[in-house]
């Protein structure tokens, strides 16, 4: 134990109970008189033995009071140092999450340094200790993507059911990325949906490479695989086909460690629905809208005074738009432009001696004009099915609906009905001109239900998630029965049910519904769509483009894990194990 007397023997205090000398600052390890008198007498007894009596007294308040002072600037020190590294952590999670390159850092501080010399002159070194250069952005991200994966691998072990969806993109330097994402439940029915892991490919095509790059990611979160509900692809051959493909092979462990499990297969409603718009077949009316608008927007020239005939015009668009195949609504949008500025197009191209016959075809116009009203409602479609965090249940109702509409349609153009296709009512001529596009309706509609058959199998098990008290019980499988007639007659579950809907009300579904509740919790894994994968994608191409081509994938992993997540790393916790590093020399990436 410490002594008080050693204080004024020894120049010693005790602090965090340690002794420390007040002369020299050090710290001794083990609180004994003799190892205090041995470093007093060593070190400092030939200048300090002239104090005595009251002048002692007088030097050890002294540097009591030194110590003291110290103490605090130490502690100021650490509090700004601290500071420093929060906002460079804070300012690399933003460079990460807008995908920029590392190096804007350095861009950034300089800003800061610049407008700190102007607004507080005073506080421009607390600025300049921000550590910004491209190696520490680099490893501040590192350090944030960890700590995202290290709490996501615990939330993993809450899950009491979850689901992967798996999407494989070529881009810069033909390099393949596999983007797996995955979707869990815990016992409170609290959903978790981010991205698992990036793996990058060197065989697309080799089925058992990517089971391999799937099982390999899965592990590393150590997962319960007997919890696997469902996997979403893009329905490439080497993700779906029969006994060799990656849901085959993955179908194969799930059963190992379950053996009644029941691994569905979700083929991308988005990409489904893609499929289906091809049967359309109107390309006569599309071929003729895309050379068009390629010969007015890649000629300078014709470019120039197109979009000055729109001005002197006063048209309420000033420009045609691109058509770019691989984006969902692209063929919407450039249709609709397109017919609603078929006058002053065809106004230019004869004035330019190219006579399109087409733009004064009645013929041409009508199915011009049915195809943009058809695509603009398949766009509406593809819009509601792309929002984030949807259960599949609320897609497959958005098919379902469009599935009716499209019956809707069919028995409207029999009368010629027009209301739902305004573009082709401004054009119609004749009582008859509906009756001609009720087979392209009738062969959309065959398609819609041919791609999503396979839902057929699973709409029981949907419907009893998202209907519970309206459902059937006799379609209901046998083992959930009892549980569901029980919930069926609870009128105060129904009122929550009627108040809060999908999936909110399974929260506040008691336990006594245990194999009803795994269901539910089954159901709300599954994913209907790679729509996260597709977002992904773009943000890869963002950040990975011919100017930062050299960038690793290790560093790209950590910014899409950082970019795609709405959860925030801990940045206090990573500060804790910091310290200010001033920016030095200029580094790049």
């Amino acid at each position: 134990m410490f002594q008080e007397r050693w204080e004024r023997a020894y120049f010693f205090v005790e602090v965090k109970n340690s002794p420390v000398c007040l002369i020299c600052k050090q710290t001794l390890s083990v609180s004994k008189e003799y190892n205090l008198r041995r470093h007093y007498e060593t070190n400092h007894s030939k200048n300090f033995v002239w104090y005595t009596e009251k002048m002692r007294d007088e030097k050890l308040n002294e540097l009591k009071k030194g110590l003291k002072v110290l103490q605090h600037l130490s502690s100021n020190a650490n509090k700004i140092s601290d500071a420093a590294v929060k906002c460079s952590y804070v300012i690399s999670e933003k460079i990460a999450r807008a995908a920029k390159p590392f190096t804007d850092g350095e861009f950034i501080k300089e800003c800061l340094l610049s407008a700190a010399e102007i607004m507080c002159p005073e506080q421009k070194q607390a600025f300049a200790n921000i550590s910004l250069t491209g190696n520490t952005v680099a490893q501040r991200v590192k350090d944030m993507a960890e700590n995202l994966q290290d709490k996501l691998r615990e939330k993993v072990k809450s899950f009491v059911a979850f689901s992967i969806a798996v999407d494989e993109s070529t881009y810069i330097n033909n390099t393949s990325q596999l983007i797996i994402f995955i979707r869990g439940v815990d016992e409170n029915f609290y959903v978790t949906e981010e991205l698992l892991d990036m793996v990058p490919v060197t065989d697309p095509t080799s089925e058992s490479g990517l089971f391999l790059d799937v099982e390999k990611s899965l592990e590393k979160f150590n997962v319960d695989w007997s919890k696997l509900v469902s996997v979403t692809t893009d329905g490439a051959p080497a993700m779906v086909s029969d006994n060799t493909g990656l849901v085959a092979k993955l179908k194969s462990k799930v059963k190992m460690f379950r053996k009644d499990a029941e691994l569905k297969c979700v083929h991308c409603i988005i990409h489904q629905e893609m499929f289906c718009t091809k049967r359309l077949k109107l390309e006569h009316v599309m071929d003729v809208v895309i050379s068009t608008v390629n010969w007015i927007r890649s000629r300078g020239s014709n470019h120039r005074q197109f979009s000055a005939l729109l001005s002197e015009l006063d048209v309420q668009y000033g420009n045609l738009l691109y058509y770019t195949k691989v984006r969902w609504l692209s063929r919407g949008t450039v249709l609709k432009r397109f017919f609603e500025m078929i006058k002053e197009i065809d106004l230019f191209m004869s004035s330019k001696g190219k006579f399109l016959p087409q733009l004064s075809s009645e013929d041409w116009l009508r199915d011009l004009a049915f195809l943009v009203d058809i695509t603009d409602h398949l766009n509406t479609l593809n819009i509601s099915l792309q929002r984030r965090s949807q259960v599949v249940t609320q897609m497959y109702d958005s098919i379902c609906s469009f599935l009716e509409k499209l019956s809707l349609w069919e028995t409207h153009l029999a009368v010629n009905n027009l209301a739902h296709f305004p573009a082709l009512k401004s054009v119609s001529r004749n009582k008859s001109d509906g009756l001609t596009y009720i087979a392209k309706i009738v062969e959309l509609k065959t398609e819609f239900q041919k791609r999503f058959f396979d839902f057929k199998h699973y709409e029981n098990e949907l419907t009893l998630f998202s209907s519970p008290f309206s459902i059937n019980i006799d379609s209901v499988s046998e083992e959930l029965q009892m549980e569901v007639i029980e919930l069926q007659c609870n009128t105060v579950l129904k009122t929550k049910y009627d108040d809060l809907g999908i999936p909110e009300f399974y929260k506040y579904l008691g336990k006594s519904y245990p194999q009803y509740r795994n269901h539910c919790a089954k159901i709300l894994s599954m994913f209907g769509s790679t729509y996260l994968c597709e977002q992904v994608f773009s943000v890869m191409k963002l950040s990975k483009t011919k100017f930062r081509s050299q960038l690793k994938d290790t560093r790209l992993n950590s910014v899409l894990h950082i970019a795609t997540r709405n959860r925030r790393p801990d940045i206090d916790i990573l500060v804790q194990k910091k310290r200010c590093q001033v920016s030095g020399s200029k580094s790049k990436e």
